[in-house]
């Protein structure tokens, strides 16, 4: 079992070498094809703008576009050379969001770095972890904007919670989990139901039928925040991977009244791998 196919998001933003690290490293440790995409913006033309926009304007965009295109060819001809691995690069005009999802519909994993929290390095991209976990019914794999991730799925935390969200994430996890040297199942205030069960258990044991050795454990986070009592144990554990379901609520309510995976994409220490 492994990814044969996998698709990393193209920009020369600061973050783009953990991601392409991470990206190249995982496609040499499973064989796979790496793609990486990059959506060249179209012009910007307001609805609203009645008397047209002018032709400098177009051309400044288009020449800000052909810039940000080269920055990122060469930040995967660096990776490239880094690695020793061929990259595919792949430059699609149009709108990063829906030609993200549609191209990633064609991939086994998607790559891509955490959104900016200083408006002063957002870019296009920052919008991709979000809309890839929710639209593109494929794993994505969030990697931090700072820090260095030699390694990617040695040490696994899987953040359990009984529902269909982190059923598929274990599950698009399992090409990961299979070569882990040791995975963690961890549910976090876990709800008595009406059988008998031990929190964690049933999940490890379906896991152990698949080959793979995961340890159980339960907290009760009674003072502090499920997320950060997830980054607790990532920290405890020296994991380097988190294996979680995202948007268990609807987006609404976890902008309204914040979420588990709102926290972990904003205060991520290590790459996380999310389906939805």
């Amino acid at each position: 079992m492994a990814y044969k196919d996998i698709l990393v998001y193209a920009d020369g933003t600061k973050a783009a070498t953990a991601r392409f690290d991470v990206a190249t490293s995982l496609a040499a440790n499973h064989g796979a094809h790496l793609t990486a995409l990059h959506v060249r913006a179209l012009p910007f033309v307001p609805a609203d703008f009645g008397a047209g926009v002018p032709p400098m304007v177009i051309e400044w965009q288009e020449r800000a576009a052909d810039e940000m295109a080269e920055q990122a060819k060469k930040a995967v001809d660096d990776a490239s050379r880094r690695s020793g691995r061929s990259i595919e690069w792949r430059l699609v005009r149009g709108e990063i969001g829906p030609v993200a999802l549609l191209h990633s519909r064609y991939a086994d994993l998607v790559v891509v770095s955490q959104g900016a929290s200083d408006v002063t390095e957002a870019s296009l991209a920052d919008e991709l972890p979000e809309a890839l976990v929710m639209g593109s019914g494929r794993p994505t794999l969030v990697v931090p904007r700072y820090g260095q991730y030699p390694t990617v799925g040695e040490r696994v935390l899987v953040a359990w919670s009984r529902t269909r969200e982190a059923t598929r994430a274990v599950h698009d996890a399992l090409p990961l989990l299979t070569r882990a040297k040791s995975v963690t199942v961890m549910e976090v205030n876990p709800k008595e139901g009406e059988a008998p069960h031990i929190p964690g258990v049933d999940i490890a044991t379906h896991l152990a039928r698949l080959g793979v050795k995961a340890e159980a454990s339960s907290t009760v986070a009674e003072d502090i925040d499920v997320g950060d009592a997830i980054l607790s144990r990532l920290a405890d554990l020296g994991a380097d991977l988190l294996v979680m379901g995202g948007y268990g609520h609807s987006r609404l309510r976890e902008y309204t009244f914040g979420g588990v995976t709102l926290h972990i994409l904003k205060h991520m220490t290590v790459p996380v791998l999310m389906s939805h």
